[in-house]
C-alpha cells in the first residue's frame, strides 16, 4: 500500500507554497519523498520555507522565486528547475488571489477595473496554463507524470464580489479538462482539486475584509460544520500525485467538508 503513494525519487513543483494550502502541499510531497520545487514572489519567503520543510522532511528543496502573474518570467523558472533535477514529475498550480491588491477584500462587478481583471486572471488562469504547457511536453518525454490545478468551491458557486475570482477558477476547471484531453497521449494526468473552506491566510483576509464572522458562516456550508486544517489538504494531493491515482485523469475533487 506504501508503494502506492510513495514519491521517492520524484520532483515537485508546487507554486504558491511559501503558506496556506500549498505549503501543507509541498511538505506532504516531501514527506513522501519528493525533492520540490518551492515557489512564491519572495525569495526571502522560498528560502524560509523551503528550510523549514527540508527541516521536517529532509528531502532535497529548491527556493525558486517567480511571479506566476508574469507570463514572461515563467520560463526561466522551468528552466532552472530542469536545470536543478534535470525532471519535473508533479506540477501543483496552486498560486492564487481573489483581489490582487487587497487580499480576500470582494471586487462588486460594477467596480472592477481592467488592471485587476488582468492581473488577477494573469495569476489565476494564465500563469497555471502557462506553466503547464512547458512543462507537459517535458514531462511526456520523460514518461508521463501528473498535474493538479487547484481551483477552488468559489468556480461552482457565486458570490457578492467573488465574480472575477469565481470565473477565473472556473476557467482553469475547464482548461483541466482540455489538458487531460490533449496529454492523455503523452501519460500526463491532469486534475483538479477545488477546496472549500480553509483555515488559511486567505480566509483570515476574507474575515478582516470581507465580512466579520466569515470562517463561521463557512463552516456552517459544510456537512461537517467546521473550517479545514490546512494539512487536511495533503491526503488529496498525495492521491494526485502518486500512483495512486494511475487510471484517473480530467477529473475534479471537492475538498469541502460537504459543500453542496
Amino acid at each position: 500500500m506504501h508503494e502506492l503513494f510513495d514519491l521517492t525519487g520524484k520532483v515537485a513543483i508546487v507554486t504558491g507554497s511559501t503558506r496556506g494550502l500549498g505549503k501543507s502541499m509541498a511538505k506532504g510531497l516531501a514527506q513522501a519523498g519528493a525533492a520540490v520545487v518551492i515557489n512564491g514572489r519572495s525569495a526571502e519567503a522560498c528560502a524560509a520555507t523551503a528550510a523549514e520543510i527540508a527541516a521536517i522532511t529532509g528531502r532535497e528543496m529548491l527556493p525558486l522565486a517567480c511571479d506566476v502573474g508574469d507570463w514572461n518570467q515563467i520560463p526561466a523558472f522551468v528552466d532552472q528547475a530542469y536545470d536543478r533535477f534535470g525532471r519535473v514529475d508533479v506540477l501543483v498550480n496552486n498560486a492564487g488571489v481573489n483581489n490582487p491588491d487587497l487580499g480576500s477584500s470582494p471586487i462588486p462587478v460594477t467596480q472592477i477595473t481592467s488592471e485587476v481583471f488582468d492581473r488577477l486572471f494573469a495569476i489565476n488562469l494564465k500563469g497555471p496554463v502557462r506553466l503547464a504547457a512547458l512543462i507537459a511536453p517535458r514531462m511526456g518525454a520523460a514518461g508521463g507524470g501528473a498535474i493538479i490545478n487547484v481551483t477552488s468551491f468559489g468556480a461552482y458557486r457565486g458570490g457578492i464580489g467573488l465574480g472575477l475570482y469565481g470565473a477565473s477558477k472556473a476557467g482553469l476547471h475547464m482548461f483541466t479538462k482540455v489538458m487531460a484531453e490533449e496529454w492523455a497521449g503523452m501519460n500526463v494526468r491532469v486534475n483538479t482539486i477545488a477546496p472549500g473552506p480553509f483555515m488559511t491566510d486567505m480566509m483570515a483576509d476574507a474575515e478582516r475584509n470581507l465580512l466579520p464572522g466569515f470562517s463561521d458562516i463557512a463552516a456552517a456550508a459544510t456537512l461537517q460544520k467546521r473550517v479545514a486544517h490546512p494539512d487536511e489538504i495533503i491526503g488529496t494531493i498525495l492521491y494526485f500525485a502518486s500512483n495512486a491515482s494511475s487510471f484517473v485523469t480530467g477529473e475534479d475533487l471537492k475538498v469541502t467538508g460537504g459543500m453542496f
